[in-house]
């Protein structure tokens, strides 16, 4: 007996077609959610002073340990804080540190007391009473820029005997400088904060002169 197909329905097949094309948009819609996206965020460090050439250490003629830099709260964000008033701070979110910046701030310090004093010798954070001359310990009240670009760093600074035993010298620094605005240049806004901290590295530096003894102490660069 001989079967007879059944009659073909142009409109059904179409309708088919056009569903099945439906799916498979809607499922390239779907998975292209998953394809990974590419963050426009930069990252940045602060810089050290360059270390001069003719540069010479003295072994054992002065030891600094760098301690912990305090932070006020407003700088935990891991962007870049802009100053929009005098109470008022804006974070970029497509400005990061690379690095938490309590962090970043101890290792330039350190870095730029190493190049301008007469040592190779400066600890961060831990060490013993004996392996120092003199200990170092920064809190930041403030460290940002504005919008137009002037960075400003306001810290109080402590000199101590080793073991902290006696506080040899203290103060209060205010330093400004003039950089390009950060939504233009933010890698020049975060340059000028990087000078910000070697203009405070200098007084720093000073200031372990004068509290070392005169034979280990040289005039910083």
């Amino acid at each position: 007996m001989n079967m007879i197909p059944p009659a073909r329905n142009p409109k059904s097949e179409i309708a088919c077609l056009l569903m099945a094309i439906a799916t498979c948009l809607s499922l390239t819609g779907c998975f292209g959610f998953l394809k990974p996206t590419h963050s426009a965020a930069r990252t940045f460090v602060l810089t050290p002073l360059p270390v001069a050439a003719s540069a010479t250490a003295r072994p054992g003629a002065l030891a600094v340990g760098v301690g912990q830099v305090k932070l006020p709260a407003y700088l935990f964000n891991t962007s870049l804080a802009v100053r929009m008033g005098t109470n008022e701070i804006n974070y970029l979110p497509s400005v990061l540190w690379a690095e938490r910046l309590e962090n970043g701030l101890q290792r330039v310090l350190a870095a730029n007391l190493a190049t301008l004093l007469p040592t190779d010798q400066v600890r961060l954070s831990a060490w013993r009473s004996e392996d120092v001359s003199a200990e170092v310990y920064v809190a930041m009240e403030q460290f940002d820029v504005d919008a137009r670009g002037q960075g400003v760093l306001v810290a109080w600074w402590r000199i101590l005997s080793p073991g902290g035993e006696k506080t040899l010298r203290a103060g209060e620094v205010r330093l400004a400088r003039q950089g390009p605005p950060p939504d233009g240049d933010p890698s020049g806004a975060v340059a000028t904060l990087s000078e910000l901290v070697a203009d405070f590295s200098r007084q720093l530096a000073q200031g372990v002169q004068e509290t070392a003894p005169r034979q280990a102490a040289l005039v910083p660069r």
